[in-house]
């Protein structure tokens, strides 16, 4: 009874979790009367339950006292969270720091340590050599060796890669625009050339001296790429045009621009004559002949294609059937030329656009980075109508006695006279006001848009008894839709260079 009275422990040890509660009611620990549990403390403030370990609970009354052994015991895994690294792509071939897996760890007991392995070993960096998508196992573990561990996948894709890159030689005096340009592709993305910034700031283009220039790019997932090249600045024209020729594109790289796009160009979509006429000389080529008694012919042409391999321009068979097989000056926009043996495809027996190519590697590179294939629209002719405005544009007239030829035209009519047709016997002309001047036959007839409009092709001179429409002289353009079939035939040139 006395020890009834007095109180009988009846719990003499318990384990609890990490973080939980302990209870400071008495019943839980103690028996007897109400009395002595009335009057009966119990002493949770001793037990730590923010730290695993063995703690003794003391319980009192004013007749006895009792002690618990509270076990606090860590069996809950830290909590584990990584980033949505579905949207982390990385660089190939850079060294990243682990924390772009974005991992955040909690345990109750305050402490949590992460550690990361790949392919079953321990990484203290990301590093992967090539493209594709890498498991990385994350693991957290608290103080009592518990253990929570997740996947992190990683994107690994190839940066974007710069080409075209090479010292420049610029005369004093020039600008960033007569830089070469640099190029760009991503293996995702493709060509990037049009999305690169470069930083000129630090040339001085009126001093004499070697700078860098820096150029950057970023591709669809936002890897960057970073390049420098050296632009030397100087003193004179000569020393510039020695390096002309150094090229940094390999066959391969040609390929990828051109499959870009670059010597594409997108026309207006409102008329502006100026533009065309400033932007479109690029497209231009004159073609030349003098013999040993300083005879001059004299032709024009336009760029139509530009492969890794050769320029293919198209031009008027009265020229080109006229020089065939003899040497011939190609001149360009720039003033540059090159010597070349002419040969050319004419497109039928009643069409006399007609096909010529040279070379890709006997152009210098400064120039070949900067032409530019003429643009051609399938619907130009349904969009054209009587009266619509043209030019008829000849670049470096005669090999550069002239820098430029540039007629303003209209067009008269589609439906020709029979006069006319004395001169062309098919469909594929159409008329326009204003005589061209001799050597600009086969050139571009370009739109106020800079579309091709048509080849510059033959002069009808005014007759007596011709229609009024006409009286005054005209001449016949060349329509563009066949030009497809003279590069269909490309490989016949092959045969007649080989008989050169």
């Amino acid at each position: 009874m006395i020890r009834r009275y007095r109180g009988e422990q009846i719990c003499f040890e318990q384990t609890v979790e990490l973080g939980s509660v302990v209870s400071a009611e008495p019943s839980l620990y103690v028996d007897g009367p109400a009395w002595t549990m009335d009057r009966t403390t119990v002493a949770v403030s001793d037990v730590n339950l923010t730290r695993p370990g063995d703690y003794a609970m003391h319980i009192s009354n004013p007749f006895r006292s009792f002690v618990c052994t509270v076990h606090v015991k860590d069996t809950i895994p830290p909590d584990l969270e990584v980033a949505d690294t579905a949207k982390t792509v990385l660089a190939a071939g850079r060294e990243y720091d682990l924390s772009v897996i974005g991992a955040d760890a909690h345990d109750l007991s305050g402490m949590a340590f992460v550690s990361y392995s790949y392919d079953g070993k321990a990484i203290d960096s990301l590093y992967f050599p090539d493209p594709g998508t890498y498991s990385v196992t994350v693991t957290a573990t608290d103080g009592s060796a518990n253990r929570t561990t997740t996947q992190a996948d990683l994107f690994v894709d190839r940066p974007p890669i710069f080409f075209g890159l090479h010292d420049q030689y610029v005369v004093k005096g020039s600008s960033a625009s007569d830089l070469d340009p640099v190029f760009a592709y991503d293996d995702v993305d493709g060509g990037l050339t049009f999305d690169i910034k470069s930083d000129t700031s630090r040339v001085d283009f009126d001093k004499v001296g070697a700078y860098p220039v820096s150029y950057a790019v970023q591709d669809g997932y936002g890897i960057s790429s970073n390049a420098v090249a050296t632009i030397h600045v100087v003193a004179t024209s000569w020393q510039a045009d020695a390096h002309a020729y150094n090229t940094p594109l390999s066959r391969v790289e040609l390929a990828r621009i051109i499959e870009e796009g670059y010597f594409d160009y997108q026309p207006l979509t409102e008329e502006d004559k100026s533009w065309v006429v400033d932007n479109l000389d690029v497209t231009l080529v004159n073609i030349l002949r003098e013999d040993d008694e300083g005879n001059v012919s004299s032709g024009s042409a336009f760029i139509f294609d530009i492969t890794e391999d050769y320029i293919y321009m198209v031009s008027v068979y009265h020229v080109t059937g006229f020089l065939e097989g003899e040497d011939v000056w190609i001149t360009f926009y720039d003033g540059s030329r090159i010597d070349t043996v002419m040969h050319s495809l004419r497109l039928s027996a009643g069409n006399e656009a007609s096909l010529f190519r040279i070379p890709v590697k006997d152009v210098s590179y400064h120039t070949l980075v900067r032409l530019r294939k003429a643009y051609r629209d399938p619907d130009i002719y349904r969009k054209l109508k009587k009266g619509s405005h043209l030019l008829e544009y000849c670049k470096n007239w005669r090999g550069g006695e002239l820098p430029e030829i540039i007629k303003d035209v209209d067009l008269i009519a589609y439906d020709l006279s029979g006069i006319q047709k004395i001169y062309v016997d098919d469909d594929s002309y159409y008329a326009v006001t204003r005589r061209s001047v001799g050597g600009m036959s086969g050139t571009a007839v370009y739109d106020l848009t800079g579309r091709l409009a048509g080849i510059c092709s033959k002069t009808i001179y005014p007759l007596a008894n011709e229609e009024a429409r006409y009286r005054d002289g005209c001449d016949l353009v060349l329509m563009t839709d066949d030009l497809d079939m003279l590069m269909e035939r490309a490989d016949e040139l092959t045969k007649m260079e080989k008989r050169r």
